[in-house]
C-alpha cells in the first residue's frame, strides 16, 4: 500500500464526481489539496483543509491564477489531476462550428491549458506527475456525440506529446478513460433507475464504476507506485470496451 504523505497536489475539476472522490482519497492518503473548479459552491463538498480557487479550465488567466495561488498555499506542486469534461448530445446534421468549438474547448482545450500551465510548476519542484481525463468515447463512434469523441480522442494524443515533453524534466504524464460511471449526471441522462439498470445489465462485471473507481486510478498514477509509468491511457469501463 502506497501513501501520498506531504504530496502536493493539484484537482482540476475537484468539485465533483471523480475529482471530488480524488480530493477524498488523496486527503485519506496524507496529501495536500487545492482544488480549482468553476461551481463556487464547492467548498462544502470538500474535505477539511483543502484549498480552493473558483476557476474556469476554458479561461489561461483563469488556470494561471489558481495554479499560482496553490504554489503560495503548498510551497510546491507535486502532482496535477484534471478531470474536466461533458458531451452535448444531438445529431451530427445539427451540430455547428461555434457548437463544434464549444465543445472542442471544454473538453480538449481546457487539458491543454491545464497541462502548458502545470508543467512549468512540477518542474520547479523537481518532476511530478501529470494525470489528464480523457473517456471510452475516444476509441468509439460517437454518432450523437462527435464533437465529444473528436475531443477526447485528442486528450489522448496531447497526453502522450506530453508525456514525451516532460520526461527529461522527470515529469510523468498519463491519462484515465473513464467509461459509464455512476454519479448524479449520468442516472439523470439515463433516465434514472431503469435506465441505469439497463446499463448495468450490459456491463461484463456486472456492475458500473463509481467516481471512487476512476479516482483510485488517478491517484496511483499520481504516486511512486506509478514510477515507470508515463505515455499510457488505462480505461476504467468494467470490462465494456478492452482496447
Amino acid at each position: 500500500m502506497f501513501t501520498m504523505n506531504s504530496r502536493r497536489i493539484v484537482i482540476i475539476g475537484g468539485g465533483m464526481g471523480i475529482g471530488l472522490a480524488a480530493a477524498d482519497i488523496l486527503t485519506r492518503l496524507g496529501a495536500q489539496i487545492f482544488v480549482g473548479d468553476i461551481d463556487a459552491s464547492s467548498p462544502h463538498r470538500l474535505p477539511p483543509k483543502t484549498h480552493f480557487n473558483v476557476t474556469d479550465a476554458q479561461s489561461a488567466d483563469s488556470v494561471q491564477d489558481t495554479f499560482a495561488k496553490a504554489e503560495a498555499a503548498l510551497g510546491a506542486i507535486d502532482g496535477v489531476f484534471t478531470t474536466i469534461g461533458g458531451a452535448a448530445l444531438g445529431p451530427f446534421a445539427d451540430t455547428t462550428l461555434e457548437g463544434w468549438n464549444k465543445e472542442v474547448l471544454f473538453n480538449l482545450g481546457s487539458a491543454y491549458l491545464v497541462g502548458h500551465t502545470a508543467l512549468p510548476y512540477l518542474a520547479r519542484a523537481g518532476g511530478g506527475s501529470l494525470v489528464v481525463t480523457s473517456s471510452g468515447y475516444a476509441l468509439l463512434a460517437g454518432t450523437d456525440r462527435v464533437a465529444y469523441s473528436a475531443a477526447k480522442a485528442g486528450v489522448i494524443s496531447l497526453s502522450r506529446s506530453l508525456a514525451a515533453i516532460a520526461a527529461p524534466q522527470h515529469i510523468r504524464v498519463n491519462c484515465i478513460a473513464p467509461g459509464p460511471t455512476d454519479t448524479p449526471r449520468f442516472r439523470d441522462m439515463n433516465g434514472g433507475d431503469e435506465g441505469v439498470a439497463r446499463v448495468r445489465a450490459q456491463m461484463p462485471l456486472g456492475s458500473i464504476p463509481t467516481p471512487a473507481d476512476c479516482a483510485n486510478l488517478a491517484v496511483f498514477l499520481l504516486s511512486d507506485a506509478a514510477a515507470q509509468i508515463t505515455g499510457q491511457t488505462i480505461h476504467v469501463n468494467g470490462g465494456l470496451l478492452t482496447p
